[in-house]
């Protein structure tokens, strides 16, 4: 569950605090690796995979690959952190898993905010799509090659 913590932050007091973006994509009516995701903080990127048994079984994890995050790839994130336009958008966007079609999020936690925004698979919205396109990226790197 999200929740957000309002406070008397300015997106410069998250940039400067320690927090973590998470990243990710889910399949409800899904067999195999039906859920993904990365969380990325200034010293490392871990990507874990879930895979679904079929008939309500709870998923299991199936891969956890973890790598380290170089200063200049922490700040690239960085700079396409928006705290005002993140926190300013809706818990839910769309209708994300509805008809099969997937949903994705991005998550951002700090010891001011947690803010949770879950949206249709592959249309972010505008204000951090950026952000999602170069989550995404991070999460491909650490995925097993088939």
């Amino acid at each position: 569950m999200a929740f957000m913590i309002i406070t008397g932050c300015s997106q410069g007091d998250i940039i400067k605090s320690n927090y973590t973006i998470k990243s990710g994509s889910s399949f409800g009516m899904c067999v195999g690796p039906c859920f993904q995701e990365v969380s990325v903080n200034e010293s490392q990127a871990v990507l874990r995979i879930r895979e679904n048994k079929g008939e309500g079984g709870l998923s299991e994890l199936k891969v956890e690959n973890k790598r380290a995050v170089s200063p200049q790839e922490w700040g690239e994130i960085q700079s396409l952190v928006n705290q005002e336009a993140i926190t300013a958008l809706p818990k839910v966007i769309g209708c994300p898993d509805c008809a099969d079609g997937g949903a994705e999020w991005i998550e951002i936690q700090s010891p001011g905010l947690v803010k949770k925004v879950t949206f249709e698979y592959g249309q972010p919205p505008a204000q951090i799509k950026e952000l999602v396109d170069r989550l995404r990226e991070t999460r491909e790197s650490l995925s097993p090659q088939e």
